[in-house]
Parts: C-alpha cells; sequence; structure tokens
C-alpha cells in the first residue's frame, strides 16, 4: 500500500515538472556561428557571426598585438556576401574603450551596413569609412541614427588590441573617437538567410582608401549549437511519465 503511494506522490510530482516545462518560454532557436579570423604582417582581426532566429550579430575586433602606428592601421571594415537583405538595428562597444574624441550618441553613429557592388568582389559591407560607396543616403544604412555623417577619415575605427594609446603614433590624437578593441553590430536578417551566404572569407577593411591594407580572411569556422527547447524537454517527461504507469501496472498486475 505504502510503495503505490509512493508511486503516486512520484508521479504527481514529475507531472508538474513536466507542466511547468510545458508552460515554459518559447521554444529557443538554433544559434548558428561563423567565425573569422585572419592577418597580414602586423595587421590580425576576426569577424564573428552569430545568427539566431533572423537575429545576426557580427563581432568585428582588431587582434592584432602591435601597436597601432599610424591611420592606415586602423580596422575600418569588413566585407562579405548575402544574397538576403539584411537591415541593421544596433551597434555596441562589446567592452571596448573610445579614445582621442568621445562618442556622441552610440559608436553605430559612426557606422554604415551598404551592398556597395563589388569592393572586394563581395556583395554587402560594414564600414566607418566612405571608400567611395558609403556615407550616402539609403540603401545604406547607418546602426544609429542621428549619424554623424559623412563616414570620413578612420573616426571611430577599430584600433588593435596591442595598441598603446599613449604613443598617438601617427597623429592619431588629431581623429577619434577611435575604439580599443572591439565592437558588436546587430542586423535583422531576412527570411531565409543562412550563414552559408556569408562565403569562405571575408575581407578586412582598414584606413580610409581600397589602396590601403586589405585581405582575406580563412575559411571560417563553423559551429552549430543547439539550444534544448522546453516542448522537448516535456516530450521527454511524458515519455517517463509513461514507463512510470506502465511498471506501476505490471506491478499491480502481479
Amino acid at each position: 500500500m505504502r510503495t503505490s503511494r509512493n508511486m503516486r506522490f512520484l508521479i504527481t510530482t514529475l507531472g508538474a515538472a513536466v507542466l511547468a516545462l510545458a508552460w515554459a518560454s518559447p521554444s529557443q532557436a538554433t544559434t548558428f556561428t561563423a567565425d573569422y579570423s585572419g592577418s597580414s604582417v602586423n595587421l590580425a582581426a576576426d569577424a564573428f557571426f552569430s545568427l539566431t532566429g533572423s537575429t545576426l550579430t557580427v563581432t568585428l575586433t582588431n587582434t592584432s598585438t602591435h601597436d597601432v602606428l599610424n591611420p592606415a592601421d586602423v580596422l575600418t571594415g569588413v566585407f562579405f556576401n548575402t544574397t538576403h537583405a539584411l537591415t541593421t538595428v544596433s551597434a555596441s562597444l562589446n567592452g571596448s574603450t573610445a579614445y582621442y574624441a568621445p562618442i556622441v550618441n552610440n559608436v553605430g553613429e559612426g557606422w554604415q551596413y551598404g551592398s556597395p557592388g563589388g569592393l572586394h568582389g563581395k556583395t554587402s559591407g560594414i564600414s566607418a569609412a566612405g571608400l567611395g560607396a558609403f556615407g550616402g543616403v539609403p540603401p545604406n544604412q547607418w546602426f544609429y541614427t542621428p549619424a554623424q555623417p559623412p563616414l570620413d577619415g578612420v573616426d571611430y575605427g577599430i584600433l588593435s588590441a596591442g595598441d598603446n594609446t599613449a604613443t598617438v603614433n601617427g597623429g592619431l590624437e588629431k581623429h577619434g573617437p577611435l575604439i580599443k578593441s572591439s565592437i558588436q553590430f546587430v542586423l535583422a536578417a531576412a527570411s531565409g538567410f543562412t550563414l552559408a551566404e556569408l562565403g569562405n572569407s571575408v575581407v578586412f577593411q582598414y584606413g580610409t582608401n581600397l589602396s590601403e591594407p586589405s585581405y582575406s580572411s580563412g575559411p571560417p569556422v563553423l559551429t552549430p549549437t543547439p539550444t534544448p527547447e522546453p516542448s522537448t524537454l516535456a516530450i521527454a517527461g511524458l515519455g517517463a511519465l509513461g514507463l512510470l504507469g506502465y511498471g506501476l501496472r505490471r506491478r499491480r498486475s502481479k
């Protein structure tokens, strides 16, 4: 008799847990990531793309350990391929610090997303420099409005992780703000967008002119990261309930 009561208590408790899971927050989407990194002489950078549902997050980092000696060492853009539309949402410092001048409102006021049509052989890009293609009216999109146009010089560009800001080499103190050493951009992706569209490499751009340093990354490191969904956990719990019930019936039939 006591065994029967214990079994009923266990089933009731597990059932409550299953219902709690079933009524939990909506199922979370799977997160996919693509990490592109590259280097050239003293320059090094990383572009980390993360896609969850329709939200694309791009973290652009100047990973060089060398001091920034002139404006051509400042990371000002990344170029990649897309076939689906992207819409800017926001930008943030990602734990970084601004030097030489204050940010007026938000770091996104100095960056645009656009489809410059063939720069570095890519269809799309994120840039703090005009490069003869950014800074104008739509279809280019600011990451924050009111913006601080035009995109001119290396303002809002990214200093290296190893930069010694006290040296202000190359007259960098006349520019700014400059960000050490990472910025995170958020975009909304159109239905059907996947990270496979980005291609086998991205291109990192430095300085203010296409004649200044740029180089391609290596192939991306891809990471599918499945996130358990409450509904899946609930189904597993129901299965466990069924097994318990089956065991209880067998015990009673003996």
